[in-house]
């Protein structure tokens, strides 16, 4: 179970009736004219259910801009690869089919060091030709497996799910602590499928070749990428157990703090608000 990503949707989930409520309260005092007449308008809990209003509108702007985003690299890095593509050579296509041929794999015709799972409802494993070569047999297998557990899992859209959580629960700065290590968790899980099928060794050996080859130019599959997320991956290797996150910044958990008791207190003015003037609404 990725952890991260399950507090990001409970987060998530959490917030819409708070939300809601923010949203019932400004709609009420738009559209009723007794709540302005009654005096209701100049209730603090007024300025809470505005408050409830911009966060809400604010976290569907962002989800939706970071969707889109996220939609139009995946489509642009799929252009990449329609334009570069190469015939699959019939020994990879074995390697594959040690898998299972459920997903499908494409070659694209480049020296730059590219292994990929992606798409979003159809998981499409991308290799580029000089990943290949630079690789052993063992040591392709060891990827093909990796990526084989991306795709089972449906990774990237469990990925660009965690980035528009993280989106839509700016107001809280952890929410991109828990994206990252549900990204983390992603790789880490798909590393153990991998050394449990093919080998510790084996991954340890495909993982060294690449890191040492430079990132791709146009930054889409760049292998392995993140310093961070190298260490861990080394760590867990070495260890044969995921490492511990490394804890958020103190900085980050204060304005975390800080945002979830401002949006508490903004939910509780709306509730005051609606609970001793229900009569006037």
């Amino acid at each position: 179970m990725n952890r991260p990503l399950v507090a990001l949707v409970v987060a998530a989930v959490a917030t819409y009736p708070a939300l809601g409520l923010g949203w019932c309260v400004a709609m009420l005092l738009t559209f009723d004219p007794d709540a302005w007449a009654s005096g209701v308008a100049g209730h603090p809990g007024v300025l809470a259910s505005i408050g409830l209003v911009v966060i809400g509108a604010s976290a569907i702007v962002n989800a939706i801009r970071t969707a889109v985003s996220g939609l139009r690299q995946t489509r642009r890095f799929h252009a990449w690869v329609a334009a570069r593509e190469a015939p699959l050579p019939a020994p990879l296509a074995e390697l594959w089919h040690e898998f299972g041929p459920r997903y499908r794999i494409r070659l694209v015709n480049t020296q730059e060091q590219v292994v990929v799972t992606t798409g979003l409802l159809r998981p499409t494993v991308v290799l580029s030709v000089g990943l290949v070569e630079t690789l052993s047999r063992a040591e392709l297998r060891a990827v093909l497996a990796h990526e084989h557990s991306h795709a089972r899992r449906r990774d990237p859209l469990l990925v660009l799910l965690g980035s528009v959580l993280a989106a839509h629960l700016w107001f809280l700065p952890v929410a991109r602590d828990l994206r990252s290590r549900a990204a983390r968790e992603h790789e880490l899980a798909a590393d153990r499928h991998a050394a449990t099928r093919c080998g510790r060794q084996a991954l340890a050996g495909a993982l060294l070749r690449v890191i040492t080859q430079p990132t791709p130019a146009h930054g889409a599959a760049a292998p392995f990428a993140g310093a961070d997320l190298l260490d861990a991956r080394i760590t867990q290797l070495e260890s044969g157990r995921p490492p511990r996150p490394t804890p958020v910044p103190r900085l980050r958990s204060a304005l975390t703090a800080a945002g979830a008791l401002a949006f508490t207190a903004a939910v509780a003015g709306a509730w005051l608000l609606m609970l001793t003037n229900c009569p006037a609404m």
